[in-house]
């Protein structure tokens, strides 16, 4: 038998051991408490734990269907975008293709007006040359050549095409030898000679017309009285004093006789005016014969003491005393060569 056992008696000091078995049940309770309230913390806690994982599920789910929603927004965003990047893009192509024809159109119009200025500037220049050769044939016009001369050159400069560099060079040639030539001022002297034309009306004729040479006068009668003879001398001296005849064979007279003043007046009036034409025509012959012949009218037949007579003379004899007959430079060839690469430039 077990010394411990309850159905052994104790006496004495071993009486005590009785009290720990009074107190098992409320231990036991202890414990049950124990288990509940673990088992009730279990529950909140997994309770706890379940709301937190619902709360984390809900919280996730909600990211997700925030994102979700997001993203297709985003995607719709996306596409609005590609659709108008695409529209930008095709605009851009569309503004592209414009501007490349607009630059190609350009381009056309900049080489059709340049083409146009060059043939402008190239016909101003032929017409500059052509005044220039006129000028100096017709009228010997040095010093209007020379100046259409350099228009014309200036008009290639700006031109700047190398292809009529030689025509400038000729240019230079040309306007070189045309400043080497004695001038005649063709124009003032044909200014001169109308406005001489134009005074023939007001010179002054010889005084007294024209005079015969008085014959000797015929010896008295020896029978007439002194009174008589007297009388008829003065009356014969007076008579013979009213004309008077002057001869000169080297004078050329006119075609009409010098005592019928107007016709004199306008026979020297195309006298000067045919030295004008020669003058215009460089017809130095023409001109020299003519000038000489109206100025030999002039001192014969007007008053030489008159001061328009005198400076009509001077005039005359200063233009007769001029080297018109000077041999001019010829400025053709630059006009030919200008013609001749321009038609070279526009074969095809």
């Amino acid at each position: 038998m077990d010394p411990k056992s309850p159905e052994t008696p104790d006496t004495g000091k071993h009486a005590k051991p009785d009290k720990p078995a009074a107190a098992a049940p409320k231990a036991s309770r202890a414990g049950a408490l124990s288990s509940g309230l673990a088992l009730i913390l279990s529950i909140i806690a997994l309770l706890g734990t379940a709301y937190t994982g619902y709360t984390y599920h809900i919280q996730r789910g909600l990211i997700r269907l925030d994102t979700f929603t997001r993203l297709d927004k985003l995607e719709a965003e996306s596409e609005t975008y590609a659709k108008a990047d695409t529209e930008h893009h095709e605009q851009l192509n569309l503004i592209n293709e414009t501007q490349e024809t607009l630059k190609t159109a350009l381009d056309k119009l900049n080489k059709d007006l340049g083409k146009g200025r060059a043939d402008w500037m190239l016909a101003e220049t032929e017409q500059l040359l052509r005044i220039a050769n006129n000028r100096l044939q017709l009228a010997r016009d040095v010093r209007l050549a020379i100046a259409a001369l350099r228009a014309a050159d200036r008009q290639l400069q700006q031109l700047a095409d190398p292809a009529y560099l030689p025509v400038r060079k000729l240019l230079a040639e040309e306007i070189n030898n045309l400043e080497a030539v004695e001038r005649v001022d063709v124009p003032g002297w044909s200014l001169r000679l109308a406005n001489i034309a134009a005074r023939v009306d007001r010179l002054p004729i010889l005084p007294g017309g024209t005079q015969v040479a008085a014959a000797p006068a015929p010896a008295p009668d020896a029978g007439d009285d002194g009174d008589t003879v007297s009388t008829a001398r003065e009356m014969w001296n007076d008579l013979i004093g009213l004309v008077s005849i002057r001869r000169s064979e080297e004078i050329r007279k006119p075609l009409l006789l010098p005592e019928q003043h107007y016709f004199l007046r306008e026979n020297l009036r195309l006298m000067l005016y045919g030295a004008q034409i020669a003058l215009l025509q460089s017809d130095t012959a023409t001109f020299e014969t003519n000038l000489k012949t109206a100025r030999q009218w002039i001192t014969q037949h007007y008053d030489s003491n008159a001061v328009m007579v005198q400076e009509i003379v001077t005039d005359l004899d200063e233009m007769l005393k001029a080297r018109l007959s000077a041999r001019l430079p010829d400025i053709s060839r630059s006009l030919e060569l200008l013609r001749r690469i321009s038609a070279q430039k526009a074969a095809p």
